[in-house]
Order: structure tokens, then C-alpha cells, then sequence
């Protein structure tokens, strides 16, 4: 019985470290980027998911620092169909046009 306790507790202890490592790899993916104007942010890398709040010209955001594929869209002087997943407000998260941010970092 206490070598399968024994077990268990190397186990956990384990995957607590893999978890740990993972948010540390998850921590050091996260940009700053500058609202270029203010702009809505959308559920969804596109329109169809509905706009969920919104960014402020010359405010900077966290925001991860790979773009996403989503619908094309014109925004900013630029059209593209690439996507700033940003935190625009405590944990709330969604997306902007990356034509529309600047990388601060």
C-alpha cells in the first residue's frame, strides 16, 4: 500500500512540474501590442463571432505573440485575414485585425 501511495505522490508530483512548465512556456508567448485605433474585439478570428469589447488608440495590451488565421478583413489602410489574440480587459481575451496593433515587444 505505501509503495503505490509512494507511486501516486511521484506521479502527481510529476505531472505538477509538466503543468508548471507548460504555463511557463504559455507566460513567455504573451506580446505587448499597441491599439493603432480604437477598435472592436471579436470572439473569433473574423466577424461572425460578435464583438465582445474593444481597444483604445495608444493603449497597450497583452497579446499573444502568434498571429491567427482567421476571415479576411480591411481595416487600419491594410487588408488581411490575420489576427491579434489580445486581453483587452483583466482576463477577458479576443481578437483584432493585426493591421490594426503595433508590437511593442
Amino acid at each position: 500500500m505505501a509503495l503505490l501511495a509512494c507511486a501516486a505522490a511521484t506521479a502527481f508530483t510529476a505531472g505538477t512540474a509538466a503543468t508548471a512548465q507548460a504555463a511557463d512556456v504559455e507566460a513567455a508567448a504573451v506580446c505587448a501590442a499597441v491599439a493603432d485605433e480604437n477598435r472592436a474585439v471579436w470572439a473569433q478570428p473574423g466577424t461572425s463571432g460578435g464583438s465582445v469589447g474593444f481597444v483604445i488608440a495608444g493603449r497597450t495590451y497583452d497579446a499573444d505573440c502568434a498571429l491567427a488565421s482567421g476571415q479576411s478583413y480591411t481595416a487600419c489602410g491594410d487588408t488581411t485575414s490575420q489576427w491579434a489574440y489580445v486581453n483587452y480587459a483583466g482576463d477577458e481575451w479576443g481578437y483584432v485585425p493585426s493591421a490594426c496593433v503595433t508590437w511593442a515587444s
